[in-house]
């Protein structure tokens, strides 16, 4: 049996300041530093905070000695702040800027790639959302051809922002045969496909997601990767993982950078009952 302790380095990105954990930046902040004291330290990703945000950020990141701070900054606003932010993050030493995230909106794909353009030359990666259901080979390959990479919204808080496993396959096929890194964000706090009692949502699993990845690089088939994002059975799923080879793990690791969860311990408790990891 493989270890397959690599395929959860750095995929849990900390959104505890976004929906449902809403939690204010002092307590989002401390509950960070104690992720990255703890055993599991090895799969927690950068603090993800909105870019309007970041000056607070640092002055706290500062006084609760986190400085410099990984972050990944989303910004919601559009490609139109972007300009703005290059200026501020020039004067922010206590952050240190592990990824940027943009939705495209109403923008152009071909703008948003020009305004791109500086982050991802200064070696920063870069993030495009695009709705699942826009995503279409084209897409992928001129996000390819501009160096940026693919934001993949898996959830939300009401029942239009779930996207079915026929719908996600896509955008991961397309992802595998251009080589394209993605992330995902929301809703995908479990390991395994479920259904939520309190929202009757159907969410996707972070490990069906790992598991799809693999399917698409190593098939190309979409309904071969829904499948696997369709499959509820968490023993059908830990059996899927212990078999991942070395380069299996590398290969879905390639493609499938990190998703934002507003909580970290629930993605670990699930890998622990499910014996895929250890707690120390």
């Amino acid at each position: 049996m493989t270890d397959t302790t690599a395929l959860y380095a750095a995929l849990f990105d900390d959104a505890a300041m976004f929906p449902p954990a809403d939690l204010k930046m002092p307590a989002a902040l401390r509950q960070h530093a104690r992720h990255r004291l703890a055993w599991y330290a090895d799969t927690v990703g950068p603090f993800v905070c909105n870019a309007r945000w970041l000056d607070q950020l640092a002055a706290q990141a500062q006084a609760l000695g986190l400085a410099p701070l990984p972050v990944a900054a989303v910004v919601s606003d559009g490609i139109g702040e972007l300009g703005r932010l290059r200026a501020r993050l020039a004067g922010l030493t206590q952050v240190s800027l592990q990824a940027l995230e943009v939705p495209l909106k109403n923008a152009s794909l071909p703008a948003a790639m020009s305004a791109l353009e500086p982050f991802v030359a200064g070696g920063v990666p870069c993030y495009l959302e695009v709705p699942v259901g826009a995503v279409d080979d084209r897409t992928v390959h001129d996000l390819g051809r501009a160096r940026l990479r693919l934001k993949l919204r898996t959830g939300g808080t009401s029942i239009d922002a779930f996207s079915s496993e026929a719908h996600l396959a896509v955008p991961i096929v397309a992802c595998a045969a251009e080589r394209l890194q993605f992330k995902c964000t929301a809703g995908l706090h479990n390991a395994v496909r479920h259904r939520d009692e309190a929202t009757g949502f159907e969410h996707h699993g972070f490990l069906n997601v790992a598991l799809a990845a693999r399917v698409a690089a190593a098939t190309g088939n979409a309904a071969a990767t829904a499948a696997v994002l369709a499959d509820t059975d968490p023993l059908s799923v830990q059996s899927q993982v212990r078999a991942l080879t070395d380069r299996d793990v590398a290969a879905v690791r390639a493609m499938f950078c990190s998703f934002g969860t507003c909580s970290i311990d629930e993605p670990i408790a699930d890998l622990v009952a499910m014996g895929l990891v250890t707690a120390r």
